[in-house]
C-alpha cells in the first residue's frame, strides 16, 4: 500500500506539472502567423512514453511474435507520435495526421509482409499480435497528443482528460467496495470478477463531478489559456462538459476491461512492474487510452 501511495503521489505531481506547462508556456509564433503549442510537447512526451513502454509489455504478455514482427511493431510505435509531432510543428494538423497514417500503414503493412518472408517465425497468430500491438499502442496513443494540439480549447480538454479519469476509477472504487455486496451484480465476470455495475454507476458520477471540476477552474481562474471559446450555442458550458463526461466515463472503463481481458488471457496478474504498486504503463493508463477518444471527437465536433 505504501509503494501504491507513492507512486500514485508522482503520478498526481506529474500530471499537474503536464497541465501547469500547457496553461502556462505561450504558443510558438511563427513567421506566417501559425502557432505551435510548446505547452502540449509534456502531453506528447508522456504519451509517447506511454507508447514505447506499453508496447514492450503488450508484446510481452502476448509471447510468441516472431523476432522480426516483434521489432517492426517497437519501431513503428516509436515513430507514429514524433511523426504526427513534427508534422503540427512544421506544417498543419491535415498533413501531421497525413504522416501519422503514412507511417502507421507502412508499419503494418511491412509487418503484415513478414508473414510472406519470414514465413517460418511471422504465423498468423503472430502477425495479427504485432498489429494489435501497433493499433493499441501506437494509434490509440497518439490520440493522447491529438487532444493537446487540438485548433481550439486544448488546454480544457487535457485537463478534462486527465481530472476525469482518476476520478472514475477512484468512485468506481469506493462505489464497489461501499455497494458492491448490497448490489452485487457483476460487470464483467468472466473478465474482471471483482467490478460491478453499481461500480460503473459510481464511475461515471465520479467523472460527472470532475467534468463540474473543470468547468469551475476553466470559468473563474482569470487565466485566458483555460478559458473555453468557439461556441455559438445555447448550451451552458458545464453541460456540454458534463455530457463529454458520459461517454468519456464509459470508454474509460471499457479501457480498463479490456486491459483486464488481455491479462486474463495471457494468464497474468500485471503488464508489468515499472510503477510499483500499480504495475506497468498499461496498468495506470489503459483508461485513460480508451478515454482520449471521446475527448478528442467531443471537442472537434461540438467546438
Amino acid at each position: 500500500m505504501k509503494q501504491r501511495i507513492i507512486t500514485a503521489i508522482f503520478y498526481i505531481g506529474a500530471m499537474l506539472g503536464i497541465i501547469a506547462l500547457k496553461i502556462f508556456v505561450p504558443d510558438y509564433v511563427f513567421s506566417d502567423g501559425s502557432t505551435f503549442s510548446l505547452g502540449s510537447l509534456g502531453v506528447d512526451v508522456l504519451f509517447w512514453l506511454i507508447s514505447i513502454f506499453g508496447a514492450f509489455e503488450f508484446m510481452r504478455a502476448v509471447g510468441n511474435i516472431s523476432k522480426v514482427q516483434w521489432w517492426l511493431a517497437m519501431i513503428t510505435c516509436i515513430l507514429i507520435i514524433p511523426t504526427f509531432v513534427l508534422g503540427k510543428l512544421f506544417a498543419d494538423v491535415f498533413v501531421a495526421l497525413v504522416a501519422l497514417l503514412s507511417v502507421t500503414s507502412i508499419g503494418m503493412m511491412v509487418t503484415a509482409s513478414m508473414m510472406v518472408f519470414d514465413f517460418e517465425e511471422s504465423c498468423l497468430r503472430s502477425t495479427a499480435l504485432a498489429e494489435l500491438c501497433i493499433l493499441y499502442c501506437g494509434v490509440l496513443a497518439c490520440v493522447g497528443p491529438n487532444v493537446a494540439h487540438l485548433a481550439y480549447n486544448s488546454t480544457p480538454a487535457i485537463m478534462l482528460l486527465f481530472v476525469l479519469v482518476p476520478a472514475v476509477d477512484t468512485f468506481a472504487y469506493f462505489f464497489g467496495k461501499l455497494l458492491g455486496k448490497k448490489i452485487p451484480y457483476k460487470l464483467a465476470p468472466h473478465t474482471s470478477p471483482n467490478k460491478t455495475i453499481i461500480g460503473a454507476v459510481g464511475g461515471i458520477i465520479g467523472g460527472l463531478i470532475a467534468a463540474v471540476l473543470v468547468w469551475a477552474f476553466c470559468e473563474y481562474v482569470p487565466l485566458d489559456s483555460v478559458k473555453i471559446v468557439n461556441y455559438s450555442g445555447n448550451v451552458p458550458h458545464i453541460v456540454l462538459l458534463m455530457l463529454f463526461a458520459l461517454p468519456t466515463a464509459i470508454l474509460a472503463q471499457l479501457g480498463d476491461l479490456f486491459e483486464s481481458a488481455i491479462k486474463r488471457g495471457c494468464n497474468i496478474k500485471d503488464m508489468g512492474k515499472i510503477l510499483p504498486g500499480h504495475g506497468g504503463v498499461l496498468d495506470r493508463f489503459d483508461s485513460m487510452l480508451f478515454a482520449s477518444v471521446s475527448i478528442v471527437v467531443c471537442f472537434m465536433l461540438i467546438y
